[in-house]
């Protein structure tokens, strides 16, 4: 059986390109063509729905090069990259193809986000009311990585808010990102998870949607700050102890706390035009935070409950406590004055503070013991006759000169 060569193979010359060959929409890429000879020909870009674009070249030699840009519409083919798809290009010499290739349009970007919070700048996981939000958006084409910035017609972010509504992020210079902002008052409503996604994109047709799927950056009502005093009413002095029968004043300066760089309007007084609501429970032993009560396992109890009033100024409430009769503490008790506060947000902003008294109460078993036994001995004392006394005298006398008679000579 004969066996037929076959014909020996060849490399096509590669007389046309396109760099770069994977671009966004909206970009441009350099169409190169080579003459493998002099004559005329046509450098030909079919887009993806079939319409062509076309340059007339006509070397004189082998060699020459056609450069021309693909992607703007006043320069080389004065064609946009506006479809996404592949992009055939050939350089053809009347109805014959000498030479194809070709590049892909996306329009892809790829989205990221962090956020952090005024001020500092500091990345956050969440923040209380008061604190300043910044959710920053990273975004870049996918086909070179390149950020899309300000300077990219038409490019926009447009992100959630905690309350379902929408915001337009804006360029910021100094970070070079599109950044949103979300600035909670002391009365913010939508606390809780912030689920953030986007839509993001430009004018040439690029986009993106986004959701984030980190841990959810959490919004909490606010911690109000608590400083405590407690007076005797009788002095107005400061007091650290408590006993039956004093009257104390007990003065609570609650204030909103304050940050790097706080929400407008949110730093201040714990008032009543905020709603504010001051309670003092004054109580002996273990108190329990969860519950709001004293004692239960381990032993406490409630001395009373003070509603406090506010001053007028300065977010200072004040009320009075009349002790009574106090029973004695054991070794390593106290008393414990709690001061709760709440506003009228919802959920409340709040604040707690304690400050501890000492037990002012003189030991009745310890002072009765000393005055008995003194009494004791005195009467003892008294009642020595004076016979018996002066005896006692005379032997004492009769013994020192006995001593010294018979003392021995040395």
């Amino acid at each position: 059986m004969a066996v037929a060569a076959a014909p020996p193979a060849f490399a096509q010359t590669q007389y046309v390109s396109a760099t770069p060959g994977y671009i966004n929409l909206g970009m441009s890429t350099f169409v190169v063509a080579m003459a493998p000879a002099a004559g005329s020909y046509s450098v030909v870009v079919l887009q993806p729905n079939g319409t062509e674009s076309s340059l007339s070249f006509a070397p004189t030699a082998a060699g020459q090069l056609l450069n021309e840009t693909y992607g703007n519409s006043s320069l080389g083919f004065k064609a946009s990259v506006n479809q996404v798809g592949t992009y055939n290009v050939f350089l053809e010499q009347g109805s014959d193809v000498v030479s194809s290739t070709s590049f892909y349009a996306t329009n892809k970007l790829a989205v990221s986000m962090d956020m952090v919070d005024g001020g500092t700048c500091a990345y956050i996981p969440g923040a209380d009311r008061g604190t300043k939000m910044f959710p920053r958006f990273y975004i870049n084409f996918a086909s070179n990585g390149a950020p899309m910035t300000n300077k990219d017609p038409g490019a926009f972010v447009t992100y959630t808010l905690p309350d379902g509504g929408k915001a337009n992020a804006s360029w910021d210079s100094g970070a070079a990102l599109f950044v949103g902002k979300l600035q909670p008052n002391w009365n913010y409503t939508y606390v809780g998870p912030w689920d953030i996604s986007a839509v993001l994109g430009d004018a040439a047709g690029n986009s993106a949607v986004f959701s984030y799927t980190g841990n959810p950056y959490v919004i909490s009502p606010a911690v109000l700050k608590t400083t405590i005093q407690v007076l005797d009413t009788t002095t107005g002095q400061a007091t650290t102890t408590l006993q039956s029968g004093q009257t104390v004043t007990i003065e609570a300066t609650i204030t909103y706390p304050t940050n790097a760089e706080p929400v407008k309007g949110f730093v201040g007084p714990l008032n009543p035009s905020r709603g504010g609501i001051v309670t003092a429970q004054v109580g002996w032993g273990y108190y329990n935070m969860t519950s709001g009560t004293f004692g239960g396992k381990n032993p406490g109890g409630l001395l009373g409950t003070v509603q406090m009033t506010y001053s007028g100024s300065n977010g200072t409430w004040t009320g009075q406590f009349a002790s009574g009769s106090l029973s004695k503490l054991q070794a390593g008790q106290g008393y414990e004055v709690v001061v709760s506060s709440k506003d009228s947000a919802s959920p409340a902003n709040t604040g707690f503070g304690t400050e501890t008294l000492l037990s002012a109460t003189p030991s009745s078993t310890s002072t009765t013991s000393v005055s008995v036994t003194t009494e004791n001995l005195t009467q003892t004392v008294q009642t020595i006759p004076t016979s018996v006394y002066a005896a006692l005298v005379i032997l004492l006398v009769i013994g020192v000169l006995i001593g010294y008679i018979v003392r021995v000579p040395r």
